[in-house]
């Protein structure tokens, strides 16, 4: 019956809300049968002595109005805490997936599960859960009532409750298949058009907007047929749990008048046995009429819960010891000890890693020495990059061995690694906002002399004092600045960082002469204070290192 133990043993504190409700609920029933009652009274003395009956039909209409209220404020109450606490595991399981949670589960499908399918999870919780327990109840309790009347008539309609759950039961296993084609057709949609969108630049310039509007077109047209099914599908099952519910209500009804006309019952018992008897089913009913919202539910935390069970590997571990941390308020990187700047920092034997099935490193063997410059050289897919990724903690589900100052990279915790060592990529994001508060993301206890330094060491403080200085705005991912100044930018920022340890990704790629001989520069600078790694295809670019690597398709020449 759609019951999420998990899901309700995730938020303990909820418990209470649901039980409130579910009280409150069964309250209001016994307004309702008292009113019925109190009804049938009044038939039965033919509208005398009506001051006591008109007492108990006000205080009936009351509490039915008063639980109304209250049950719906302890429903969202009980709904309101999963909200806020599925996005936080949601955003915490991220955290700790880091990068490779692309490689589990597409961007548009975690966007549509902490979206839209938090939000059913949600009704899920605050009104198919109350109701489901309330059904159950008031079955049960409405029996007991209509036992001390006429027990025939009682039990032929608590045998035809069983029929509404069989049918709920029998149209889930129907239902499940139709919502599963549903779910994934969404989220592959969601996924294409938030993909199109991102590349909607280079689609217009390669005039390709149309033939992928096409292709999305037909997706959208198929997700329309699919969910076309689903409502059909619901609207169906709603008619036959309808069926159920009212040939129930009235195999009950013609109980209770055959009793009536054959002289066995008396107009106020027969008046209250037939009021009764077309509640009786009115709860289950509308927990039938949330079955496709539980179906929803049930469906979205199932998928929510295997992003949560994602394997993910151990970002803890050993800490690094730092000679200079980026907490540190400096905009000159540190040397440390000069007696330490020759030890091995590095060391691989027989590295070797994969992406699924498909091998990208292959017994790889190097050292790096701290303080040193080391240049990684190869052609694209050569497996410099991921050599890089390994090295700086991104890619720890390695074989092989791969060690820093000793200790094995990957039982080095994360932070320890992200504090030693700066990965610059020739892609790296610049969030939206104003150069100082892109500077204070690599050091935010950096003061302005700081910053200034580090945009003078990337050549970039001229052009930042013509746009009006440190508040100057940038636009989403820089678009406002040229590929070069995005990237002097994005080490600008990396050296407030102040690692012992740069690493360097194509970071003279895709960018103009000046740009590229400023960062050129700069890393000459850099290499007598730091420990510096250059991944680059070309190999002039790499004058000046002390040792460089040849990769080619996943090995070293």
């Amino acid at each position: 019956m759609m019951i999420d133990k998990r899901l309700i043993n995730l938020v303990p504190e909820s418990k209470k809300y649901v039980f409130l409700t579910v009280l409150l609920k069964v309250l209001a029933l016994l307004s309702n049968a008292l009113l019925v009652f109190t009804l049938a009274k009044i038939i039965e003395n033919k509208g005398e002595n009506i001051l006591i009956p008109a007492i108990l039909i006000g205080l009936s209409l009351i509490i039915s109005f008063l639980t109304s209220q209250f049950s719906a404020v302890t429903s969202f109450k009980s709904s309101q805490q999963v909200k806020k606490t599925l996005r936080s595991l949601i955003y915490e399981k991220l955290l700790r997936l880091g990068s490779q949670y692309q490689e589990k589960t597409p961007t548009a499908k975690i966007i549509q599960l902490a979206v839209e399918g938090v939000e059913q999870i949600e009704v899920w919780f605050g009104q198919y859960l109350p109701q489901f327990f309330y059904s159950m109840i008031a079955a049960l309790t409405t029996f007991a009532i209509l036992a001390f009347i006429n027990l025939k008539m009682a039990v032929i309609l608590l045998v035809c409750v069983p029929l509404i759950p069989m049918s709920i039961v029998m149209v889930q296993k129907i239902a499940k298949k139709i919502l599963g084609k549903y779910m994934d057709q969404y989220a592959k949609l969601a996924d294409n058009y938030l993909e199109n969108l991102q590349g909607l630049t280079t689609l217009k310039i390669y005039k390709a907007d149309q033939y992928k509007q096409e292709k999305i077109g037909q997706e959208a047209e198929h997700f329309r047929k699919v969910t076309m099914k689903v409502l059909s599908f619901q609207l169906n099952s709603i008619i036959i749990m309808d069926i159920v519910a009212y040939a129930g209500a009235g195999l009950g009804i013609a109980a209770a008048l055959s009793s009536y006309f054959r002289g066995q019952m008396s107009v106020y018992n027969a008046f209250v046995c037939i009021l009764l008897s077309a509640d009786f089913f009115i709860p289950l009913r509308r927990l039938g009429s949330y079955f496709h919202t539980a179906m929803n539910g049930t469906t979205a935390s199932k998928n929510i819960f295997a992003l949560l069970d994602t394997p993910e590997m151990d970002l803890g571990g050993e800490s690094l010891p730092l000679a200079s941390a980026s907490s540190e308020s400096s905009s000159t990187p540190s040397a440390g000890s000069n007696a330490a700047r020759n030890a091995c920092l590095f060391e691989v034997k027989d590295l070797s890693y994969k992406f699924g099935e498909r091998s990208v490193l292959n017994n790889i063997n190097l050292t790096i020495q701290k303080g040193s410059y080391v240049a990684f050289v190869g052609k694209s897919g050569s497996g410099k990059s991921t050599s890089a990724k390994v090295l700086c903690g991104i890619n720890r589900d390695y074989s092989g061995s791969a060690k820093i100052l000793g200790i094995e990279l990957n039982k080095v915790s994360v932070q320890s690694l992200y504090d030693y060592i700066s990965y610059i990529s020739h892609n790296d994001w610049i969030f939206k906002g104003s150069v100082r508060d892109c500077l204070l993301e690599g050091n935010p206890k950096a003061g302005e002399e700081e910053m200034w330094q580090a945009l003078q060491k990337v050549q970039l403080e001229g052009f930042v004092k013509e746009m009006g200085g440190l508040d100057f705005q940038i636009m989403e991912n820089a678009n406002n600045l040229s590929g070069g100044q995005k990237q002097r930018l994005s080490i600008a920022r990396a050296l407030l960082h102040n690692s012992e340890v740069y690493i360097f990704d194509e970071a003279t790629s895709n960018i103009d002469v000046e740009s590229e001989e400023a960062i050129l520069e700069l890393l000459h600078q850099l290499k007598k204070e730091k420990t510096i790694i250059m991944i680059s295809h070309r190999k002039e670019n790499c004058q000046g290192a002390d040792k460089i690597y040849t990769f080619e398709k996943g090995g070293l020449q």
